[in-house]
């Protein structure tokens, strides 16, 4: 609209243009139609003239060969050709008609449009009836067969001289003398009409012809004007921004400069930018050269990176401005002295795509450097066939669902780095919270089995779980995290786009959940997790399902109960259930057992149950794990009553597990299921009897 509204008077020129064109154009064909039907018309009225003398003249020549006894065979035969032509043409005039023309081909003659020559077509047949009679006898015969009027002399056969007789032949040829000259004279009339009707088509013709050329010509002057008015006032503008711009490139005292998305240096940067970098720039130039003879190969990695995350659109601007890996960074000079600089990037936007990078150097004195890696992660997911046979093997809702819920926790991550504070304990928190939103991701992406997100949320989630061990979280890690956060959206656009073209268009993926019910799909999702969870850890469990009750329950809220029962199940097979030679020991059935409960206890509540009948939760072995791990001494530990020791497992970070793999041992599972719980407005119990049991239960209101 804005394009339409500054260009308005160049397109409503061109849209006038094109109209009188396209108007010149047709009324041109329609008058050279016309005028061609005049001289169609002009020409055959000609011929008329020439007929009823060439008429007359025959006449004359068959009374000569009969006064002479001459063969007349060919002269009648002439007269027919003649007679017939006359009488055609002289139709056409009258009822417009397909004639023969005056190569004796057919041709249309128009009917005839005037008044004047509608009086000088009855005048001649006035006279031309009475003469066609008294022709009759005389006429020779058509023989042809084929179609169209074309005719020649050949195509008649004359009639024997006995069927006339001479006082027949002195009456046509005496009215023929008394008549030629009027007939000639209606023709003559009838051409000057035809050419007075032609003179004025062409007239109008020119008419139209001048009136378009003006009003086109009016128009490119307009045009004109307007363009040359409005390049001057353009070029003024732009004289006194350019001014402007010179005055502040002269003044400012930072190094300023925009580069574009091959990373090259614009015309116009400030005066101060050459003593700042100590070396002379140059339009045009690479950026990336420029700096790559500055600082160490790490840094400049890490620099180019950093600006391709700018020239996307998938990371805000705001969090990444704060991890610039050149905010701070020592660089070499061209004598050799090292000196250190501070690069500022801010995007230059038009409409949704990113233009250029403003560049605002300083020159920094303290000695600051950014050790920390900044890599791209431009890894692509798995080959794209082996996504989609996968894919296919999903249910589409479902699949849809956990796409948009990943995109969903997604955003929630991004929004909190944005608003996180700039802190080492602001961005531990932070990690902690990443961790558990990834959890949920990769505990998602298990149950649909997607390995594809399920092995880069387990990668990520390893990556946190280094960072949160060293202690204070440093801002350069946020850099990583950004990295990686745009790896998984990444895999989300990849995936989504295969699921767009292949469940919507052909529809020929898994069948939608609403063709079965929800707790059905909650156990084909949840049961194959626990198998293929206790395959890996070489036990034996059977998974039991009595949760019905969900089918009367919100989608938003089954969704949440899905991702409980995931991190549930999770830590039962994982922790609580035996293996099958422990269970032996204790004289259980090798084979262990979870039971999965929703019961709907009136009133608006249900409860959720995740029960399994394994070892149970050991309190001696959470204290002893809280002490190992360094999280509490041994005296801190000491004091803590049996329910404080427990409540501990839903704290970030702890874990019984000695090593960590992609199903336990981050400490992120009873984290994620406890904000679930608070998303549910539920209450959560645990209840757990050594060797024999431990219980999950969660109360919540819809």
């Amino acid at each position: 609209w804005e394009i339409l509204k500054k260009y308005r008077a160049i397109i409503i020129s061109v849209t006038i243009f094109f109209a009188c064109d396209i108007a010149v154009m047709a009324t041109n064909i329609y008058s050279s139609y016309k005028i061609a039907e005049s001289a169609v018309s002009i020409n055959l009225a000609g011929r008329q003239r020439m007929l009823s003398q060439r008429t007359t003249k025959v006449l004359l020549q068959i009374q000569d060969d009969v006064n002479n006894s001459l063969p007349t065979q060919k002269d009648l035969q002439e007269l027919g050709l003649v007679v017939f032509l006359f009488d055609t043409t002289l139709e056409g005039f009258r009822d417009g008609k397909v004639v023969t023309g005056g190569d004796n081909k057919p041709i249309h003659l128009a009917k005839v449009e005037t008044p004047e020559s509608e009086r000088f077509v009855q005048e001649t047949y006035a006279l031309w009836n009475p003469y066609l009679k008294l022709l009759q006898p005389l006429r020779s015969d058509i023989t042809r067969n084929g179609e169209g009027p074309q005719v020649s002399p050949d195509q008649f056969v004359a009639r024997e001289t006995r069927t006339f007789s001479n006082d027949q032949l002195t009456e046509v040829v005496t009215y023929a003398r008394e008549n030629n000259l009027k007939i000639l004279a209606a023709m003559n009339n009838l051409t000057s009409d035809l050419e007075v009707v032609a003179d004025k088509r062409a007239f109008q013709l020119r008419i139209i012809q001048i009136v378009g050329l003006t009003i086109a010509l009016i128009n490119v002057l307009f045009t004109l004007i307007k363009s040359i008015r409005d390049l001057m006032r353009g070029d003024r503008n732009l004289m006194i921004a350019r001014k402007e711009t010179t005055d502040i490139l002269t003044t400012v005292r930072e190094g300023l400069f925009l580069i574009d998305p091959k990373f090259n240096i614009g015309d116009q940067y400030s005066h101060s930018l050459p003593y700042i970098l100590r070396r002379n720039v140059v339009a045009g130039d690479s950026f990336l050269e420029v700096l790559q003879e500055m600082v160490s190969k790490e840094v400049f990695d890490n620099a180019r990176d950093y600006m391709e995350l700018l020239f996307g659109d998938r990371v805000k601007e705001n969090l990444v401005g704060e991890l610039n890996p050149l905010s701070r960074v020592q660089v070499q000079g061209t004598g050799g002295k090292s000196h250190y600089l501070s690069f500022n990037f801010n995007r230059v936007v038009s409409g949704d795509d990113v233009n250029h990078l403003l560049v605002t150097v300083q020159d920094v004195t303290e000695i600051v450097t950014l050790g920390a890696e900044l890599e791209a992660v431009k890894n692509q997911a798995r080959r794209e066939i082996e996504v989609l046979l996968e894919l296919l093997s999903k249910d589409s809702r479902s699949l849809e669902q956990f796409l948009a819920n990943t995109e969903q926790a997604l955003s929630q991550i991004n929004e909190r780095m944005r608003a996180n504070e700039d802190s080492g304990h602001g961005r531990t928190n932070l990690i902690g919270f990443i961790m558990r939103v990834v959890h949920g991701i990769k505990g998602e992406a298990a149950a649909l089995n997607i390995d594809t997100f399920e092995s880069y949320a387990h990668d990520f989630e390893q990556e946190l779980s280094l960072m949160r061990e060293r202690g204070e979280v440093r801002g350069e890690d946020m850099v990583r995290v950004t990295v990686l956060l745009e790896g998984f959206y990444e895999r989300l656009t990849a995936i989504s786009t295969v699921v767009k073209r292949l469940i919507k268009p052909t529809g020929t993926a898994a069948p939608v959940v609403e063709e079965e019910a929800a707790s059905v799909v909650f156990e084909k999702h949840i049961k194959p997790l626990a198998l293929r969870i206790a395959q890996d850890a070489k036990k034996d469990v059977n998974v039991k399902f009595d949760v019905a009750a969900i089918n009367t329950l919100p989608r938003r809220i089954i969704n949440e109960l899905q991702s409980i029962a995931i991190q549930l199940v999770r830590n039962a097979v994982k922790h609580g259930i035996e293996s099958p030679e422990e269970r032996a020991t204790l004289a259980k059935s090798p084979r262990g057992e979870i039971a999965i409960t929703c019961q709907d206890l009136g009133q608006s509540k249900f409860a959720f149950f995740v029960r399994d009948n394994g070892r149970g939760i050991s309190v001696d072995k959470i204290r002893r794990t809280l002490v190992e791990s360094g999280q509490m001494s041994a005296q801190e530990v000491a004091k803590l009553s049996a329910k404080e020791v427990v409540t501990q497992i839903f704290k970030e970070g702890f874990s019984t597990a000695r090593e960590a793999d992609r199903d336990a041992g981050r400490g992120a599972g009873l984290g994620v299921v406890s904000e679930k719980v608070t998303l549910l407005h539920g209450h959560l119990t645990l209840s757990s009897k050594a060797n024999e049991f431990a219980e999950f239960r969660v109360v919540f209101e819809v």
